[in-house]
């Protein structure tokens, strides 16, 4: 048996920056790392102020930033007309008004300064291409045991392993809220004129952006026709969804239906607690959210940094510093995954909802940099209610899709 005083189970980029951050500030992290050092999602993320900000404090904002696109706007439009919708100043906007830009990052990037960053650090140690097969509470340590039979006894367990964290049952509740959503990215046309582009419908939200050497886009689906899905296939049925779409959507959109299974989002409910003993949650391990905002990583960054300045202002010791982390982030966190869901309802919504919310947009009723950004002053979306929310349903595999992130399955942010 291993004895470690911190563990964090990671996956993708959340795991490698909780680390640093906890490195950074002065303690010692092991971590279990479900992918290989140079596993990397070739696509983009987004980077908030507040995520940039965080990464300049690890002093990897810079060379991050080097490798990002910067839009100077955003422009969404109906998916089926092509009629604008509304439009976000962002470029200098952003910088003004929050500090730092807005970025897309090229996730494969941005792991691999993570993955530097991390070997440089004499206070972290990382077991690349290890899972957590099962963890066990007790009360003043952890015991985790990794996928390949080693036993680690922990002081404190940090989940960084996604939507289908193993430290997440343990801490209560969280269970899915909404229907699900299917993402298919690949790559695609840049968009012209540093525009990042988005189109919705009440069954798409296609996103087309700029990646070095070329451009992404994805593909989001609200699944409502479960019955066609299983009989046809995913892919027969998005494609016959897009054919009704205007010219530019399937011009942007292009084969990315076929291109890759399309990965399972679903928006779910806070944990019942923050922390419990010596365990507890970052990121999307905490708070699965719908892609539709694409805060995913940002929310990662910002945890992990909230963390590393818990246990700095505990002096190192744990059950504060769990606690102090559980009372700034939970709630911040929550009301992130709202506005993404809250913009998800809007962006499909149907009938008399649909025409308010193309009128509030156009008037410009609603903060649209502030609402991008997740920024004070974006607010709520118009046109929520407390009863317009999905009711969690029960669902077999559909035909080529990936199931929902399990346990060190796929997961991660995605620009939706």
């Amino acid at each position: 048996m291993v004895a470690v005083p911190l563990l964090v189970l990671g996956s993708r980029l959340a795991g490698l920056a909780t680390a640093l951050f906890l490195a950074h500030q002065g303690f010692p992290v092991h971590v279990l790392e479900r992918d290989q050092p140079d596993d990397g999602d070739g696509g983009p993320a987004v980077l908030t102020p507040a995520a940039l900000r965080e990464l300049a404090v690890l002093g990897l904002a810079e060379a991050v930033a080097a490798r990002a696109w910067e839009p100077r706007r955003l422009a969404h439009a109906d998916a089926e007309s092509g009629a604008l919708l509304r439009v976000a100043e962002l470029g200098p906007v952003v910088r003004a008004r929050f500090g730092r830009p807005y970025l897309l990052a090229p996730q494969a990037a941005l792991r691999a300064q993570l993955v530097a960053a991390c070997a440089a650090d004499e206070m972290v140690t990382v077991s690349y291409g290890r899972s957590a097969a099962a963890i066990e509470d007790l009360g003043d340590a952890a015991l985790v045991t990794d996928d390949a039979g080693v036993s680690y006894r922990a002081e404190a367990v940090v989940g960084a392993d996604g939507p289908g964290s193993r430290v997440r049952p343990h801490l209560g509740g969280g269970h899915a809220l909404s229907s699900p959503f299917l993402v298919h990215r690949a790559p695609g046309p840049a968009p012209p004129d540093d525009v990042l582009r988005l189109w919705s419908s009440p069954s798409l939200h296609v996103t087309q952006c700029a990646v070095p050497g070329g451009g992404e886009v994805s593909v989001t689906v609200r699944v409502d026709a479960l019955d066609d899905m299983r009989r046809e296939g995913v892919a027969a049925v998005v494609t016959r969804l897009l054919a009704s779409t205007a010219p530019e959507v399937r011009a942007a959109a292009g084969d990315a239906v076929a291109h890759a299974s399309p990965r399972v989002h679903r928006h779910h409910a806070p944990l019942e607690r923050g922390a419990r003993h010596r365990m507890t949650v970052v990121g999307g391990a905490a708070q699965p959210m719908l892609p539709h905002t694409a805060q995913g990583l940002a929310v990662d960054i910002v945890d992990a940094a909230a963390l590393g300045r818990a246990f700095d202002h505990a002096d190192g010791r744990i059950v504060p510093a769990l606690e102090e982390f559980a009372h700034v982030r939970t709630t911040p966190r929550a009301v992130t995954a709202a506005r993404a869901q809250d913009f998800a309802s809007l962006c499909h919504a149907e009938g008399l909802v649909r025409r308010m919310r193309d009128r509030l947009w156009r008037t410009g009723a609603v903060d649209a940099t502030a609402a991008v950004v997740d920024g004070p002053g974006a607010g709520s979306w118009p046109g929520r209610r407390d009863g317009d929310r999905y009711r969690p349903t029960a669902l077999a595999p559909l035909p080529g899709a990936t199931p929902e992130p399990g346990p060190g399955g796929p997961g991660g942010p995605m620009v939706g």
